[in-house]
């Protein structure tokens, strides 16, 4: 069968000798630890008899052994225990007998002897070695072996079965596949006999079509001699707007060349009003000892006209003879809280903004116009 792998089948066959002998290998190691630990805690079980010397340690230790080796499950199953008890030395086989070198005539059959014999070859110490061996022929072998291969055979049969399901689907996929295509290919005749019907009805309507193209192509070449009119009369119209634009791009060239004059007198006048407020302040500072100027209260008085700048001046000079004298309008507090400002008045509009500095002198912090007064507050706010 074609769905059934070769490589599965090879692969069910080796498996089980295979496990068979891995599992062999892992169990008789795992058993000879625990029979060698299980052992050594029981193969000198009659220690009390031994240490009083009423039967030597080598029967001891063989009736524990054999005992044990009797009622153990392992060897009802068909396994081996093979067990080996001798001196540190090596130099005598207590277990199995066959190796003992003493025989009955030679043991001492004085109790205290015997003991003293005992005990001395107890405080020599003994070696323990135990073998689990699994015999081929054993029931636990076969049983191993037998598991694996029903473990390998069932799913050998349960791939089996899905191959077979497998096959059964793809015959139930082909038979659908024929009679779709039967139905399909009844569907194509039906639908042939449709489309002869339809070109028929598609040739009667192509030659109304024809006719009707006909009687818009004359009717086309009679509207294209309008439509050549009012193309011309847009080509026209499109020449107007396109000399209104170059009028529109010269008077927009004018402004940007007018922007940039304006632009430029603009910052001629800052220029000149940095230069009228430097010698205010080369000024002031001669005239005027006792006061302090910020750039701001220059630049302020630069922007005034004569009769204001004078009337300001007239102002400071009061305020640099005696502060006294001078008139506060009202206090301005800075938002930071840091200092007090005075606002003094001149020429009614005009704005003098001053305040004493921590070195007891006078510190004019702006200068201007009541149209100017929000931006200087805002200025003292950030002082």
């Amino acid at each position: 069968m074609k769905h059934l792998s070769f490589k599965i089948l090879i692969f069910c066959i080796l498996m089980p000798p295979v496990l068979y002998l891995l599992t062999v290998y892992l169990l008789q190691g795992y058993l000879t630890h625990w029979y060698q630990k299980d052992i050594k805690n029981v193969y000198l079980a009659d220690i009390n008899e031994v240490l009083a010397g009423t039967i030597p340690i080598s029967e001891a230790i063989q009736e524990s052994i054999d005992k044990y080796r009797q009622e153990s499950t392992f060897t009802d199953l068909g396994g081996r225990l093979e067990v080996r008890v001798t001196t540190n030395e090596g130099s005598s086989i207590l277990y199995p007998p066959a190796y003992q070198s003493d025989t009955p005539a030679e043991l001492p059959s004085d109790p205290i002897q015997l003991a003293e014999q005992n005990f001395n070859i107890l405080d020599n110490g003994l070696t323990l070695d135990v073998s689990a061996l699994i015999p081929p022929y054993a029931f636990l072998s076969l049983g191993i072996v037998f598991s694996y291969i029903f473990i390998f055979l069932g799913s050998l049969y349960a791939h089996y079965r899905k191959a077979l399901q497998s096959v059964r689907a793809e015959d139930a996929r082909t038979a659908d596949e024929i009679q779709r295509l039967a139905e399909l290919e009844q569907s194509h005749k039906e639908r042939t006999q449709s489309l002869a019907a339809e070109r028929e009805a598609l040739l009667s309507e192509y030659r109304q079509i024809q006719e009707s193209l006909e009687t818009t192509k004359q009717k086309a070449e009679k509207e294209e001699e309008e439509l050549f009119e009012e193309i011309e009369g847009l080509e026209e119209k499109l020449r107007e707007n396109l000399s209104r634009q170059n009028e529109q791009h010269t008077e927009i060239h004018q402004l940007k060349e007018q922007l940039e004059a304006l632009e430029k007198d603009r910052q001629n006048q800052a220029n000149l009003r940095e230069k009228v407020a430097d010698r205010l302040g080369k000024r002031f500072r001669v005239l005027y000892k006792n006061i302090d100027f910020t750039n701001r209260a220059l630049s302020g008085l630069a922007d005034m006209d004569e009769d204001m700048s004078l009337k300001a001046e007239e102002l400071i000079h009061q305020l640099n003879a005696d502060a006294s004298l001078v008139t506060i309008k009202r206090k301005v507090f800075s938002k930071k809280g840091k200092a007090t400002v005075f606002e003094a008045v001149f020429a009614y509009k005009g704005r003098l903004y001053f305040r004493k500095s921590p070195q007891n002198r006078m510190e004019v912090l702006a200068i201007g116009t009541k149209k100017s007064q929000n931006k200087d507050l805002a200025y003292l706010d950030t002082i």
